[in-house]
């Protein structure tokens, strides 16, 4: 089994992968980083030192965009049934109603469809 963090370039995101690693140690599992950004990520933009984690036991694998999936939603839920993910973190953050209904909520749908626990944390202030 393995845990999926939901990476953005935000502070929820990164807020998201540092709760996942936390849930990563505790169950002993390993974690999966979703890349919701376009481009390929590095450890700088996660704030992690991979080489170390897989030290302490926590294998971790960054899933790359696909050019097949364009919804993070849909690429988030299709990781979960592919990798046999046991738990999504996720971050959120604030948005107004009318953000919420012209653009839509793809945590809300990683809530509703996820066939797993998801867990949403948020940024500290």
């Amino acid at each position: 089994m393995a845990i999926l963090a939901c990476y953005s370039d935000t502070e929820s995101g990164r807020a998201a992968i540092r709760r996942g690693l936390a849930e990563a140690h505790k169950s002993q599992d390993s974690l999966l980083v979703a890349n919701l950004e376009k481009g390929p990520l590095t450890d700088d933009q996660l704030g992690i030192d991979l080489d170390t984690l897989m030290d302490f036991g926590v294998p971790v694998r960054i899933l790359p965009p696909t050019q097949t999936v364009h919804d993070a939603a849909d690429f988030v839920l299709q990781a979960e049934q592919e990798h046999a993910v046991s738990l999504i973190v996720l971050g959120l953050r604030k948005r107004s109603r009318v953000g919420k209904l012209l653009m839509g909520s793809i945590a809300q749908r990683i809530l509703i469809e996820a066939d797993c626990p998801v867990l949403a944390v948020k940024a500290k202030d």
